[in-house]
This record gives structure tokens, sequence and C-alpha cells, in this order.
């Protein structure tokens, strides 16, 4: 867990900052590792095969016409791997793509490149803060500023209070809430 006095913040192996804390199972820690050594760690642990060649960021074109940049990501686990990409600057878009341990990591990185851009090309709240299709899709995320949960739709952040407005414009409507894992697609 961040926060604790006793994580340290920089990579047992190469001294970068830390991504993954990696408990020892008794309540203490085993390794500090950045994104990297975790995993080529993990990719030892599990036979998988991993290079250190996908671009640690990308850019695409959005419907305002505008250049979004996004930070790579690539996490193995035990069970799969995940690609994550994360729009850098003040909007808060998010993609993701999970695959098998055996996936291939060029088709992988070709799934994120057409979700980044699906998701540059929709916008699911009109600037008058209306839904602009009755839905919305998007995401939670903890802000460890406001010390709340936020909702991320079309990269920006909002609170529950803040989308009252919008849903109560809907009241005696029904309403469908759809929760997907990591990589899952909504539409």
């Amino acid at each position: 867990m961040r926060g604790s006095d006793s994580l340290s913040d920089y990579c047992d192996k190469c001294g970068n900052s830390v991504k993954v804390h990696i408990g020892d199972g008794k309540g203490g820690e085993a390794a500090n590792l950045c994104l990297d050594c975790y995993n080529r760690l993990m990719a030892e642990m599990t036979g998988t095969d991993f290079r250190d060649v996908l671009p640690k960021r990308l850019s695409s074109k959005g419907k305002d016409r505008k250049t979004h940049d996004f930070d790579i990501e690539l996490m193995i686990f035990a069970n799969g791997k995940l690609l994550t990409a994360t729009e850098i600057g003040k909007t808060r878009r998010k993609a993701d793509v999970h695959g098998e341990l055996d996936d291939d990591l060029d088709k992988m990185l070709e799934t994120l490149k057409r979700r980044i851009k699906k998701a540059l090309s929709v916008r699911y709240i009109e600037p008058s803060g209306y839904f602009a299709e009755n839905k919305a899709v998007g995401y939670i995320e903890y802000s460890i500023e406001r010390d709340r949960h936020e909702i991320i739709i079309d990269g920006k952040p909002y609170t529950w209070e803040d989308l009252e407005k919008n849903i109560s414009a809907y009241e005696g409507w029904k309403i469908k809430i759809e929760f997907g894992d990591v990589g899952d697609e909504l539409d």
C-alpha cells in the first residue's frame, strides 16, 4: 500500500521511480520495482516473451482536431497482460487492452490504437453539461488530491453531485448502470 514510510520510491534493481510494491505475504515488503523491472520479473516467472520495444507514448488526433498524447504501459500478470494508454494533460482519457500471456503485443498495440481513436471520436457530455445521446461511458478513479472518487467521462472528472443535474433531467426514465472489467470495451 502506498503512503507507508517503509516503502521506497526507487526501484531496488535500477533506481528508477517505483511503480509496483511487492509484499512478502507477512505484511512486509519483498521488492519495490519500476514497471520495466517488474515486467522482466513477471516474464521470467511466467515464461512470457517480453520485449521492451513498445512505444512509451502515442499521439492521436481527436474529434476536436487537436493532438492528444498518451503514456503507454504494459503490465504482465500471472494470468495475462494489460496494455494501458493514459492521456497526458488536462483530460484523462484511458484505453485498455487485456490479453493472454501468449497474445501478440503488436496486435494488442493495434487494438489499443483503435480504442484510443474511438475514445477521441466520441463526446458523451455536451458543453452544456448534458448527455449527448442519452448515455455516457467512462471510468471511476480515486483522486488523492480531492480525497474522493470521480467519474471520468470524455477525459474530464465529475463527482456524483456534478452529474446530478444531468441525471435529474431524466426523472422517470429507466437507467442502466453497467460495469466492465479492465480492458472491456463498453458502448
